[in-house]
Order: C-alpha cells, then sequence, then structure tokens
C-alpha cells in the first residue's frame, strides 16, 4: 500500500489483506483472523481501527463488530481507555490454555472412539498426511496451523455441541497465537507428528485408556515446550503487554 504525503510517496506495510466481498463484518473477522493466525498481527499488538478499516477498505462500523467477534474467540483483547489488542502469551496464559485442554481433550478423543467410526479415523489420517508433507518440507507454520486443524477435527468428531464451543472460543485461537509466539523453538517437526500418529493409531484400535493417555502426554510436552520458549524469551516489560496479560484474565 502507498501512501502520499509531501508530494512523496512511501510505502506501507500490510498487517491485513483488503475485503471485496459483500458480507463485510464475516470478511473483516476471516481476514483479521488470518492475520493473527499468521502473525502479521502479533500477540500483544495495538489494533488500531482506523489503520485497520483503510487497510481492508471498509468503514470502523464492521470493522469494530468484526474485533468484538474476534474477541469471543479469545484473539483480540478490549483494554479498557486504551485500545484493543492481540492477545497477549505469558506463563499464565499458556497455563490456563494447556491445563483446559488437558481436561476437555480426554474426553473429546474418547467420544471419538464411541461415536466416529471408521470415517473419523481416516479424516483424521487425512490432516496427519498433510502435517506429516509440512513437517518434512521443514514448513513450520503451516504444520502449526495442521496441528490446530487436527485437534478442531477430534473436537468435530466427538459430536458436542459445547465440547465444540469450548475449543473454538477459549482454546483453539490462543493456541494458535502460542505457537506464533514460540514458532521459532528449536524443536523437530517430524516429533508432534509422530504423536499425533500415535494418538490416531490409539482411536483406531478402540484403546480408550491409550488415547487418553497419549493426549495428555502430548499436551503436557506441548505446554513445557511452550513454557521453556516463553522462559528463554524474557518477560515482556511493554505496558501495553501487561495490560492485555490482565485484561484477558477478567
Amino acid at each position: 500500500m502507498v501512501e502520499g504525503g509531501g508530494g512523496k510517496a512511501k510505502t506501507v506495510r500490510r498487517s491485513v489483506d483488503r475485503i471485496t466481498s459483500p458480507t463485510l463484518v464475516s470478511s473483516a473477522v476471516q481476514a483479521v483472523r488470518e492475520s493473527i493466525y499468521d502473525g502479521r498481527l502479533g500477540p500483544g499488538q495495538r489494533l488500531v481501527e482506523a489503520d485497520l478499516a483503510q487497510q481492508l477498505g471498509i468503514s470502523r462500523a464492521p470493522l469494530r463488530e468484526a474485533l468484538h467477534l474476534l474477541g469471543k474467540e479469545g484473539l483480540v483483547v478490549t483494554v479498557p481507555r486504551h485500545s484493543k489488542f492481540v492477545q497477549n502469551v505469558d506463563s499464565r496464559s499458556v497455563d490456563e490454555v494447556y491445563s483446559l485442554r488437558k481436561i476437555l481433550e480426554g474426553w473429546a478423543v474418547q467420544r471419538v472412539i464411541e461415536l466416529a467410526g471408521a470415517d473419523g479415523v481416516s479424516q483424521l489420517r487425512e490432516i496427519l498426511a498433510d502435517m506429516r508433507q509440512a513437517a518434512a518440507a521443514g514448513n513450520r507454520d503451516l504444520t502449526a496451523r495442521l496441528d490446530i486443524a487436527f485437534h478442531t477435527k477430534l473436537y468435530d468428531l466427538a459430536q458436542h455441541s459445547l465440547l465444540e464451543r469450548a475449543w473454538h472460543e477459549n482454546i483453539a485461537g490462543k493456541l494458535q497465537i502460542v505457537f506464533n509466539a514460540t514458532r521459532k523453538a528449536d524443536n523437530a517437526l517430524k516429533e508432534p507428528v509422530q504423536k499425533h500418529e500415535l494418538i490416531v493409531r490409539a482411536i483406531a484400535s478402540q484403546n480408550v485408556e491409550r488415547a487418553r493417555e497419549l493426549v495428555a502426554r502430548h499436551i503436557d510436552d506441548a505446554w513445557r515446550r511452550a513454557q521453556a520458549t516463553l522462559k528463554g524469551q524474557g518477560a515482556s516489560s511493554s505496558a501495553a503487554a501487561r495490560l492485555v496479560a490482565r485484561s484477558s484474565r477478567r
């Protein structure tokens, strides 16, 4: 995007892509969500409505509604008298996301075994195949996105609307932000793929106890890696980051 000023044009880096769809609010939700997921809008970043609306090519009213809806997904935090921010990542928020996952996902995988059948296992294997290919190519971002997709499919196959809603509104988006914040962690991409393969095998063999154990171990390992990476990066000292972290717990 190029802006003029004093007869001299300057290039401004886009945080979001311009909207062309007539369904402005839903398109704005999708565009901002995608920008958060791919890291162009990073954890703790302030969201300036005027700038985003201009980049999207819409007025501020649909953007404001879109940010409100993204707040319900846990991706955007409103700090009274300050502004809106992308959900920040700190040690406590990581604890909360992974501890809730551990409680919900064990039950989800049990329901998958009880209800999904061979077709459900096939759907999981399709995502796993894509994840394996992305990991082999060294594509860390895509591997992380497919990791989220795999677990989203688990909740979908569990056939429980409130459980699925808990995943989408309280975990999935925040988990992607955690992945973004810790994406430079030096861990092999093939390792999480192998762990997902073991989970699928346990589901396919209808071994509930084994599947629950593997899910719990997988979540614990991911929690330890995220916490270790955050510790290595050091705690953020910016005032905005502290405000976002406090607000997200209210």
